[in-house]
């Protein structure tokens, strides 16, 4: 399976001159966290996220309305080849730890977006179950995996950084402790 017969074409990106307010806009009125960020060619340059507006721009007090959005892109855009297999769209997602992958043309034109929702609905269960958890595990650590705010993350310790990696797309069980099952709420049939 290719990358073009699980893409969603109907895009929503900005200009790479665009502010950050017609950004927050444009997610806001579409109902997307994520839009690619093209130059006048529709060539993808960066991405933004609803994460990228809350911490590089509100967080920072930036003028959204003078501040263009590709001062809080990421960049370079992680992109993949619309005629590439599905699979290594997926790759890229999992070793990046993104949960969407602009899809581009031979000349790196926008053409499409695959999602990790798009995985879950439009391929095998098996193959979208393992993509999703090892995308995931990013979200299930946090941002810091874990570390108080005066411990240096793993990834800049020297000694962590030379130990071999897990295979991250078959993550081990893990044990939950604490919290409540017990939930005060009303169920609906």
């Amino acid at each position: 399976m290719n990358c073009n017969e699980v893409m969603n074409s109907n895009l929503e990106w900005l200009s790479e001159t665009d502010p950050i307010a017609a950004a927050a806009k444009k997610m806001a009125e579409a109902g997307v966290g994520f839009l690619p960020i093209c130059d006048a060619r529709m060539r993808v340059i960066g991405v933004v996220t609803d994460r990228d507006v809350a911490v590089r721009a509100v967080a920072r007090s930036l003028d959204a309305a003078r501040t263009s959005a590709a001062m809080i892109m990421s960049s370079p855009a992680i992109t993949c080849l619309v005629t590439s297999e599905l699979g290594e769209a997926e790759r890229l997602m999992v070793e990046e730890r993104i949960s969407r992958i602009p899809i581009v043309d031979a000349q790196g034109t926008l053409v499409g977006v695959v999602s990790l929702a798009d995985l879950v609905e439009r391929t095998p269960r098996a193959d979208a179950w393992k993509t999703l958890q090892a995308v995931l595990w990013r979200d299930a650590l946090g941002p810091r995996a874990g570390a108080p705010a005066w411990q240096p993350l793993l990834k800049d310790d020297p000694i962590a950084r030379q130990q071999p990696v897990a295979d991250e797309a078959h993550p081990q069980a893990t044990v939950f402790t604490g919290g409540s099952h017990t939930v005060d709420t009303k169920e609906f049939p």
